[in-house]
């Protein structure tokens, strides 16, 4: 199982700035960047007892404008890790950026 510090090794491995959960106020660099952080954990289970353990995540990549070059780095790069991912994406009017959310099981 991967743990998060080495899920922001992938993600910094793709040239990305990367915070956990959100950056400190006025810290946060120039788009693009992301963050990620730890969901709800999917347990494989019997007879009352935990025999696997899988970590879900987000990350969340920001952009000024739509990037298919920085979604490309960053999808090259958790595919390259072994890192299964969805995708979706959305635009932040009061921030005006764009924000395209992995979820991801590791």
């Amino acid at each position: 199982m991967m743990n998060a510090k080495e899920i922001r090794a992938v993600i910094t491995g793709a040239g990305l700035p990367v915070a956990y959960r959100a950056w400190r106020e006025n810290s946060a660099p120039d788009l693009p960047y992301c963050v990620y952080y730890a969901g709800r954990a999917n347990n494989f289970a019997a007879d009352g007892v935990v025999y696997h353990t899988a970590q879900r995540y987000t990350v969340e990549l920001y952009t000024e404008e739509k990037d298919p070059e920085t979604e490309a780095k960053l999808e090259a790069a958790l595919t390259g890790a072994g890192i299964f991912w969805t995708k979706d994406e959305t635009y932040i009017e009061s921030e005006r950026m764009n924000e395209i959310i992995y979820e991801i099981e590791v």
